[in-house]
């Protein structure tokens, strides 16, 4: 059997070379020579791998064989090549976000998942990349250029975690690690036709991700979590990354619920393929909606545009300006000045993002507080949803992976949405409506779409559920709902630019 179908990125399923490794059936080595081969293969046309050492890897990957052989093995992930997001720490590589002016800052150490990974014998291939700022639905910036949709190197592979997505899909590591505080995770998987998982809040320690002062170990709506080829392939990344650091280890230890069911048949199941707040395209509802069919015709209980008791329009306020004002640590001096005078002349009722992400940055200590009374309404609300239901299906995105756009700031840019123009910050709906109050989202491919290009379904489940979500995103793939590999281009795009 080999181990890739380098034409095709159809590299088998960490869990399938897991069993492998295991059996002595391949070696890690082995595993690190085909990722290299197929980043030779892919790199000139989708530059999602910016930062690599296939030396120092295959260097890991030896060890990880000698103690295979020793019968000391670290588990399941131990000689599996992986990537990591450009945001995370690498012990003497760069921590930039995209930033040039970062580009000379050399990380002390491994961020808290490299080395939890490490520690369980993966093997770091590089670094994946990333919009400037992490502030995109693309990622490309001015040091390591524009990353491309393996699927269609003329469009994104969406953002932040982009470059992860991407790196996945083509069959350059076997799993990443990206974070997401606005869909970051799970757009890009939605647009590359892989699987992710954005973890319940504090799960994951963020100790060594961003650069600046925002490298503390929890940020507010903020998580790390693992993009894969296989919904199996999430929980044991999960397994490996979760559970409290530092101080907080002594204390505490991390007892996720398991899920009880079995079958698809046993799930009680919510299923929005649209919003009034934010409406998605008819390409992307139109196969949650077949899904949420083909799941009734499976015996599973499914009823529809059921949603929270609350107000979707003051959700997406709280958490656009909750939003902006954590993002506010990476501003500097300037930026926020400026931001100050915005804030100041913008009327009291304005809820255009154009502003929130104003107001927001600026937001006093006590307003803050008082927006925390409103997210634990809304989180009273998701847990009464949740006790009637398992899961609730919804878009991920509002469009499928539209075509590279690098005009203007991402804010003055629009989406075309059912034949109408929609601002593409609207779309920040589907990642706030469960991101807000710290809820597990997978993303499952469903597609394609009537374009022929991935569509994903956004699996959210109730605080810290998160194995329901990892479960049901698994029967589904069982089901036929799986990854399926994207064709080499044979030529570039006119416009192509690394």
């Amino acid at each position: 059997m080999n181990l890739s179908d380098r034409t095709t990125g159809g590299s088998p399923p960490l869990w399938e070379v897991a069993q492998r490794l295991a059996a002595g059936e391949i070696s890690a080595v082995a595993l690190v020579d085909g990722c290299e081969a197929a980043w030779r293969d892919w790199h000139g046309i989708i530059n999602a791998l910016v930062l690599s050492d296939f030396d120092a890897a295959r260097a890991a990957a030896l060890e990880s064989d000698r103690r295979r052989r020793a019968g000391q093995s670290r588990g399941v992930l131990d000689g599996v090549p992986f990537s990591v997001k450009e945001s995370f720490d690498v012990a003497g590589w760069p921590t930039t976000c995209g930033n040039p002016a970062m580009q000379g800052r050399a990380a002390q150490r491994d961020a808290v998942v490299v080395q939890r990974l490490r520690d369980a014998g993966a093997v770091l291939l590089g670094k994946t990349n990333v919009p400037l700022g992490l502030r995109d639905w693309q990622s490309y910036n001015a040091i390591y250029g524009t990353t491309r949709n393996p699927r269609d190197p003329s469009r994104t592979p969406g953002g932040s975690s982009g470059g992860s997505a991407a790196a996945v899909c083509a069959g350059l590591s076997y799993f990443d690690v990206g974070s997401d505080i606005g869909s970051s995770l799970r757009n890009p998987a939605h647009y590359c036709g892989i699987f992710s998982l954005k973890p319940s809040h504090g799960l994951v320690p963020l100790a060594g991700h961003g650069v600046g002062s925002a490298r503390f170990g929890e940020q507010d709506i903020n998580v790390a979590g693992p993009l894969a080829r296989s919904a199996r392939d999430l929980e044991p990344v999960l397994r490996a990354i979760a559970g409290p650091h530092g101080d907080e280890a002594l204390p505490y230890r991390l007892d996720l619920p398991d899920c009880p069911h079995q079958e698809l048949a046993d799930f009680r199941v919510a299923v929005l393929p649209t919003h009034a707040q934010a409406e998605a395209d008819g390409e992307v509802a139109a196969q949650i909606e077949q899904l949420g069919h083909w799941l009734a015709g499976q015996g599973a209980r499914v009823d529809w545009h059921v949603r929270p008791d609350f107000d979707a329009a003051e959700l997406w306020h709280v958490y656009v300006t909750l939003l902006r004002a954590t993002t506010a640590v990476h501003m500097d001096d300037a930026a926020y000045a400026d931001a100050l005078a915005r804030s100041a002349s913008a009327a009291a009722d304005d809820h255009a993002y154009a502003t929130l992400q104003y107001t927001g940055a600026t937001l006093s200590h006590r307003d803050w507080l008082r927006l925390q009374v409103a997210r634990e309404r809304f989180a009273t609300a998701w847990r009464r949803f949740f006790s009637d239901y398992d899961v609730l299906l919804c878009p991920a995105a509002a469009t499928t992976a539209f075509a590279l756009n690098e005009e203007g700031e991402p804010w003055q840019r629009s989406l075309t949405v059912n034949g109408r123009a929609q601002p593409m910050t609207t779309q920040l709906f589907w990642a706030g409506h469960s991101g807000l109050c710290g809820l597990p989202s997978a993303v499952a491919p469903i597609g394609p779409g009537s374009s022929g290009l991935p569509v994903g379904v956004q699996i959210v489940a109730g605080r810290y559920r998160d194995l329901t979500a990892l479960r049901f995103a698994s029967l589904l793939e069982d089901a036929g709902y799986a990854f399926r590999p994207p064709p080499r281009p044979s030529v570039l795009p006119a416009n192509h630019n690394n």
